[in-house]
């Protein structure tokens, strides 16, 4: 009979090669699920015959170190996990209900924070006045900071980018994003401008096929930026303005809010963001209530009253 860890690492296979998620996103499930593990073995419990007070023991168990948010993902873990077990025919329909039925704990959810285009501008006045940094560095940094606001991708896709993926005359980015599904992102002009300035000194543009497979953003040894590299330098330039957040979630964000605010529908916004279903996008409107309220002044006829 295979033990749970046999069964853990079958999953993350899974995840991989048929579900073809992320890196990233694989780390997250193992954690998820290394945490539930360490519950079960704690409490000797048997995890093929687990039900809803048992869930709710696990919950419990993790109420001071995690939220209702972070509680929410890992029940989402479990749920994909058990679907995977019940698939291999190694749970029944019972057991895999109970999971599956589990109340979400309620949570609140955050509004995204929302930058400026004179926000950007500040941010980008701040790099060109720092004098710790070369030319290349502020031009690489203010590159990064306008891709992300002008194109909403994730951190993930971002640092995946490689020379051969950008179209410059359509100023478009084919991206791989979550799921490998593939997507063409797009930029704008002044944002065009800054990463040809930068490839130019690093003299990797015109682009030839030698340099196709480079990574576009590198530090001061030409080596690929790493995730981590990316968020420090996005949260320390949009630490200069005041914000909820400051990764860059927030330019994902701002970037989506903008479509919505210039009339761009939510199912343009959605293929644009590569979310999978049209929720996650939704979170977006409450940006548009300010443009709804003066819709309604104008065509309403008691709207002037």
């Amino acid at each position: 009979m295979m033990r749970f860890e046999d069964h853990h690492k079958e999953f993350l296979l899974f995840l991989e090669l048929e579900r073809g998620y992320s890196e990233q996103t694989i780390i997250n499930y193992n954690r998820d699920i290394t945490r539930y593990f360490l519950f079960i073995k704690k409490e000797k419990i048997n995890y093929l015959r687990i039900d809803k007070e048992l869930i709710f023991d696990f919950q419990a168990s993790v109420t001071n170190s995690m939220g209702p948010r972070s509680f929410s993902r890992v029940l989402s873990a479990l749920r994909t996990f058990y679907k995977f077990l019940h698939a291999e025919g190694v749970i029944d329909d019972i057991v895999l209900n109970e999971v599956k039925s589990y109340p979400s704990p309620k949570y609140k959810k955050s509004i995204p924070t929302f930058l400026s285009m004179d926000q950007i501008l500040q941010v980008l006045d701040k790099i060109n006045s720092d004098n710790k940094i070369s030319d290349i560095i502020k031009l690489r940094n203010q590159s990064l900071i306008m891709l992300f606001f002008t194109s909403g991708l994730r951190l993930q896709e971002l640092k995946s980018i490689k020379l051969k993926d950008i179209n410059f005359s359509q100023k478009t980015i084919k991206v791989i994003g979550k799921g490998s599904k593939e997507r063409l992102a797009n930029f704008d002009g002044d944002t065009k401008n800054l990463i040809i300035r930068y490839l130019t000194i690093l003299e990797k543009y015109p682009l030839i096929k030698t340099n196709f497979n480079n990574n576009l953003f590198v530090d001061e040894n030409n080596k690929n930026l790493s995730r981590y590299n990316i968020q420090y330098l996005v949260m320390k330039n949009l630490k200069t303005l005041t914000l909820n957040s400051y990764g860059p979630h927030a330019l994902r964000h701002s970037f989506a809010t903008h479509l919505l605010n210039s009339g761009v529908g939510l199912s343009a916004i959605k293929s644009l963001l590569g979310h999978e279903n049209l929720a996650s996008t939704q979170i977006y409107t409450h940006v548009s209530l300010g443009k709804l309220q003066a819709t309604i002044k104008k065509s309403h006829p008691r709207g002037e009253k």
